[in-house]
């Protein structure tokens, strides 16, 4: 089994690239959505969450309000720092699980998509890693439609992030997000490719 690395700056397209490789046959893992699964109602997460920041995070289904933890951690660092104490292990403890069933379920190659890969010094366990990126504008207008977010606000989104160029320095593919879907699938089809080649070349 090959563990893959995917990530990407926001609304860069990851999760449709991800989509792409798992119709063509790679197992994903991905942390967005274990990031969920950890905080759902009554879970260790949610109630060490609530108890940090208070039960007005909560809706009215129990479930986090996320767009309001989003409010708190996005100019405070310490409350980042202490909800991603709290997720952060969790989220990977359930990646490794799931990981290892999709490897004993035979899969040859097993994507791993965490947003903030570099950001968390990840990349050396997962290796290849691939980075979906996308030009900066056409970044923050998919950005600005998919969170209803103005300008100015999707503008501080990206800057809060590492910088592209960084993040192509230190990714092994770079799968380019800026035309078709027809386009998008051809680069994804190209690097799935190469990885596998290199996975079946002997002594790797």
């Amino acid at each position: 089994m090959k563990l893959v690395g995917l990530t990407g700056g926001i609304a860069s397209g990851k999760t449709t690239v991800a989509k792409i490789l798992e119709r063509l046959g790679a197992a994903i893992v991905d942390a967005d959505v274990l990031s969920r699964e950890v905080v759902e109602p009554g879970q260790a997460a949610w109630h060490d969450i609530v108890t940090t920041f208070g039960h007005e995070v909560l809706q009215s289904d129990q479930t986090l309000d996320r767009q309001k933890l989003r409010t708190i951690i996005f100019n405070n660092p310490n409350a980042r720092k202490q909800l991603e104490a709290i997720i952060h292990p969790r989220v990977r403890a359930l990646a490794a699980e799931r990981i290892r069933e999709h490897t004993e379920a035979g899969y040859a190659v097993v994507v791993y998509v965490v947003p903030l890969l570099f950001e968390g010094n990840l990349q050396d366990g997962l290796r290849p890693v691939i980075l979906v990126a996308c030009d900066i504008n056409v970044q923050r207008q998919r950005l600005v439609e998919r969170d209803q977010l103005d300008r100015t606000a999707a503008q501080k989104h990206i800057e809060a992030q590492m910088s592209l160029e960084e993040k192509r320095r230190l990714a092994d593919y770079v799968i380019e997000n800026n035309g078709s879907l027809e386009d998008l699938e051809r680069q994804v089809r190209d690097v799935l490719t190469k990885i596998n080649e290199a996975t079946s070349r002997p002594g790797y």
